[in-house]
């Protein structure tokens, strides 16, 4: 396993950035599974009428409830787009801990790394309702976490989550490349899976700009630049489009 193509959790950030230009990727992808998936022809997600649940600060009750109608939604929105792709739609099952585990899905989780996690094997999304978490739940951290542990749902129903395990790589800039692809990739799924409930949500602008702000802080040498993060982010959230959330044919200069 390429130890540095690690799971992600809770990270997207919006934002306005010029159209994709740029010089040839530096190492070029040729796994048409990730490339020319057939994901890409699928059309925009649907528009889905998602009801946000009220949540209650300290209160992981309604968190919980706020969490299970999102993954509801987020059900109903990729399963209609699987069926467009002609991918047989896979369900994704939720649970929860109080505290940090000492490990989930055969690695070690360190305090601090995560709130959620995506098992491949199990399909399952862990959300730690931890007390930082449950300190301010009643903005939309809570939807883009679940949104961004699904998009690593969709990368497996796809083949695309194996498909980037399998690629060969020559030297660690290489692999790290890699990785930021894949995960800019699921920060552009949590972008189009927002945009298709945002009109139902009835939020405020002021609302994604809390958003963007609170999230810009996770870019990294293996999530990407905040740069190429606001980047993917906006092509997914301005299209609701998963085909405009091909990474792995973008130039280098766009998943730095």
């Amino acid at each position: 396993m390429k130890l540095a193509k690690i799971a992600l959790a809770g990270t997207v950030a919006l934002g306005l950035v010029p159209a994709l230009t740029g010089t040839a990727a530096a190492h070029p992808v040729k796994s048409r599974t990730l490339t020319d998936n057939r994901l890409y022809g699928a059309g925009p997600l649907p528009a889905t009428a998602c009801r946000e649940r009220p949540v209650k600060k300290g209160d992981a009750r309604s968190v919980k409830l706020y969490l299970n109608e999102a993954l509801r939604c987020l059900t109903r929105t990729w399963g209609s787009e699987f069926r467009r792709a002609n991918l047989k739609p896979s369900p994704v099952k939720l649970t929860y801990a109080t505290e940090v585990p000492a490990k989930y899905c055969g690695d070690k989780w360190r305090k601090g790394d995560w709130d959620g996690f995506y098992c491949e094997t199990s399909r399952t999304i862990l959300i730690v309702l931890s007390k930082d978490l449950l300190r301010q739940p009643g903005d939309l951290y809570l939807f883009n976490l679940l949104a961004t542990s699904y998009g690593e749902h969709v990368q497996n129903v796809t083949g695309m989550y194996r498909a980037s395990f399998k690629l060969d790589y020559r030297n660690k800039a290489e692999l790290a490349e890699q990785t930021r692809r894949y995960s800019l990739q699921n920060t552009c799924f949590a972008a189009a899976s927002l945009r298709s409930v945002w009109k139902s949500f009835r939020r405020d602008p002021e609302d994604w700009d809390d958003l963007l702000f609170y999230v810009r802080g996770w870019a990294g040498k293996y999530s990407g630049s905040r740069k190429s993060i606001t980047y993917w982010a906006t092509e997914g959230f301005k299209s609701g489009d998963p085909g405009a959330c091909n990474t792995w044919t973008a130039p280098s200069s766009k998943v730095t």
